[in-house]
């Protein structure tokens, strides 16, 4: 089996979880014996081709320099025909390729280009949606034209994976597309190396004062992962306990936002910003955290959590998307109402003033990782994914269909 696998994330980039799981993902495929090529965009100092761990990267330069990346759909267009360009001289060298494997649809247009060319089966991984991440509400062009790419990647799909019922429940709706041509297949977790010595003491020291709790978040800084709902809550834990911390890592968008709301609240001595981390800082700050926040608006899985169960930390999250199906309510973790200050504060005070309650999380949580989240065995189910669609795969010359109607409630007031 030879899969081509389309990504603009992969190690050393990583901006959120896309890029750790296509990369646990391949590793893990290239153990099973699977011949794994990965094309994705260039970084500093990484080079253009390698083959580490098994498998085979291949590095694009995402071209003209001139065109920032927040400029998504410009940028967008001109990295897919890098990909294409790589993948087409790729696909020429290798003479057969059972698979092409996009992850989301910031490799749409390559991935399908590539599909038809060459008549290859397509699968497409949607990790999120446009549609999700503004919570039914797509209030610019830029945003319905996203959602628009992200349909017609799944209509091009043999076979569509999504890592929670909560996402397939989305797509199948949103998408208009039929329930038996999704696969439902969790994220993992590398357990063992989550739970290294990483010398959490030193990394805590920099940030946390001596004797303070901590309380960690980590993930891209945008509107959705709800860091907000976090900082409105910290007045309230502040009133019952003083000595607190609230340590956010990470980077994105939001940030300027968040720190103004920091210095609204008069926080400034308690929410640190670090910026991005890096696994060893990351690892030690989980170790080391008295609790982690997961305080999603929307979130179609949630690796954070499974990361943070895997180091022993109590984990709170909102009850939404795919976290829900993670964590059982006072079992493996707590919920809260999504977006609710009250809500979260009752939950945070809960763990950090009950010790016999915190711990009993941890255990029950890393008891119930068990072996449902191994990269090895997420792998081999996607391989059957892959070959049912090579079994299922009969080609169609392109055809010009529509995407399904907006719905009313996503359209905005500006539409």
């Amino acid at each position: 089996m030879r899969v081509l696998i389309l990504t603009w994330e992969y190690p050393p980039r990583i901006i959120g979880g896309l890029g750790r799981h296509v990369y646990h993902l391949s590793t893990a495929l290239a153990s099973l014996g699977v011949d794994v090529h990965v094309v994705t965009k260039d970084y500093p100092g990484a080079p253009d081709y390698e083959e580490s761990e098994g498998v085979h990267i291949y590095r694009v330069l995402s071209y003209p320099p001139d065109i920032p990346q927040d400029e998504w759909i410009p940028w967008t267009l001109q990295f897919n025909i890098a990909v294409l360009e790589k993948s087409v001289a790729l696909l020429n060298e290798l003479k057969s390729v059972n698979v092409i494997h996009a992850h989301d649809w910031l490799v749409a247009h390559a991935a399908g280009s590539l599909k038809h060319a060459y008549r290859i089966p397509l699968v497409a991984t949607i990790h999120a949606t446009e549609y999700g991440r503004h919570q039914g509400h797509l209030p610019e062009p830029m945003n319905k034209l996203i959602h628009q790419v992200e349909w017609w990647l799944t209509f091009e799909s043999a076979r569509t994976i999504c890592c929670s019922k909560y996402m397939q429940d989305q797509i199948t709706s949103i998408f208009e597309l039929p329930t038996d041509k999704v696969d439902v297949i969790p994220n993992g977790i590398d357990t063992e190396s989550f739970r290294k010595d990483r010398g959490a003491d030193l990394y805590r020291k920099r940030f946390v004062p001596p004797g303070n709790k901590l309380v960690f978040f980590v993930g891209r800084l945008v509107y959705e992962k709800g860091v907000q709902t976090v900082i409105e809550a910290m007045p309230v834990i502040l009133e019952k306990i003083p000595n607190v911390t609230f340590v956010i890592s990470g980077t994105g968008p939001h940030m300027n936002q968040l720190k103004q709301l920091v210095k609204e609240k008069g926080l400034e001595k308690n929410v640190i910003f670090t910026g991005h981390l890096d696994s060893e800082a990351l690892g030690a700050f989980y170790r080391s955290a008295d609790l982690t926040v997961v305080p999603s608006l929307y979130e179609p899985f949630g690796m954070v959590v499974l990361e943070s169960m895997a180091m022993g930390t109590p984990t709170i999250v909102a009850d939404t998307g795919g976290l829900s199906e993670i964590v059982v309510h006072e079992e493996t973790g707590l919920k809260f109402e999504p977006g609710n200050p009250e809500s979260l504060a009752q939950a945070m005070l809960k763990i950090l003033t009950d010790v016999e309650l915190a711990a009993r999380l941890t255990e029950d949580a890393f008891s119930f990782l068990g072996d449902r989240y191994n990269w090895k065995r997420i792998a081999r189910r996607t391989l059957e994914v892959y070959r049912r669609a090579e079994r299922e795969y009969e080609y169609k010359p392109r055809t010009l269909k529509l995407c399904p109607p907006i719905p009313e409630e996503a359209l905005g007031q500006n539409s």
